[in-house]
């Protein structure tokens, strides 16, 4: 009850002493305005805020799955933020393979902090050893990942398609082509897949188009919309799908991006290719 009383009033000072914008984080999902007395004195009175992980930035990194903490006085931000916990995600930082992703957060009676995760059920508790009065905030070091294209180490995990405008091409080339299409239109459908002209298909499909929480795997030829032909999948993404059947996630019409005919024809193509790339290796 308490965690919840200190929640409400968090959202309500919020509203009425705006936070700092938070831009290009990552779906802030939760907020505690830490009261407790066991972390160091510089961060009581200030914010605790679960960033639950973005879904529409393709072809560019995913952002947030991460806890910030935001410093603040008198109600407002007094100092930058800082990442407090991060590597929630693991190796990929999309809503269907990140291990996990930050939902809440909240304080229990002996000033620790505890973090949800809404992905696989997990609850983080965060206790601090030391001298509460002399140490300072300190930000979280960046998460050690191996990219699983290159086996190199490093501190940002980038999608298995790079960032490269023209991500997904390469693997087009040996996908096939629908009668009567050509090969050019399944690699334009294969860039517009993973970001191209603000689409944002792999939010909600995935990179690999096998589906996440929120959409369909794409490549398993289980239609829920049409019979899979490249005409019905065209009107699926021309006119979205507002009610879901197996999904919590409604999709706009053509994802909420701009695309031209010639553009949702491509994507259609890319996606019967990638329903019928078995029986091309037959």
């Amino acid at each position: 009850m308490e965690a919840t009383a200190a929640r409400r009033s968090a959202f309500a000072l919020a509203r009425s002493r705006p936070l700092p914008r938070f831009r290009r984080t990552g779906r802030l999902n939760d907020l505690l305005i830490y009261r407790g007395y066991s972390f160091p004195t510089a961060y009581s009175g200030s914010a605790f805020i679960a960033f639950h992980g973005s879904w529409n930035r393709a072809p560019f990194p995913q952002g947030g799955y991460n806890v910030v903490f935001q410093p603040l006085a008198g109600g407002k931000s007094s100092a930058n933020y800082v990442v407090f916990a991060d590597g929630f995600a693991g190796a990929k930082k999309e809503p269907g393979e990140a291990a996990h992703r930050p939902s809440g957060v909240a304080a229990g009676p002996d000033g620790s902090l505890y973090i949800s995760d809404d992905q696989k059920g997990r609850i983080w508790r965060v206790t601090f050893h030391g001298d509460s009065k002399t140490t300072g905030i300190t930000a979280a070091p960046s998460p050690t990942v191996v990219n699983e294209t290159t086996g190199s180490v490093g501190g940002d995990a980038q999608p298995p398609e790079g960032i490269h405008p023209n991500a997904g091409s390469a693997a087009a080339a040996n996908l096939p082509t629908p009668p009567g299409q050509t090969k050019d239109q399944v690699a334009l459908g294969a860039e517009i897949f993973h970001g191209q002209n603000g689409a944002t298909c792999t939010g909600c499909h995935g990179t690999n188009a096998k589906g996440t929480p929120l959409g369909p795997d794409l490549t398993a030829k289980h239609w829920l919309w049409g019979d899979g032909s490249v005409p019905s999948i065209a009107q699926t993404i021309t006119n979205g799908v507002p009610n879901p059947k197996n999904y919590r996630s409604s999709m706009s019409p053509m994802g909420g991006a701009q695309l031209t005919p010639r553009d949702v024809l491509a994507l259609a193509d890319y996606v019967w290719a990638l329903n019928n790339q078995n029986e091309a290796k037959d």
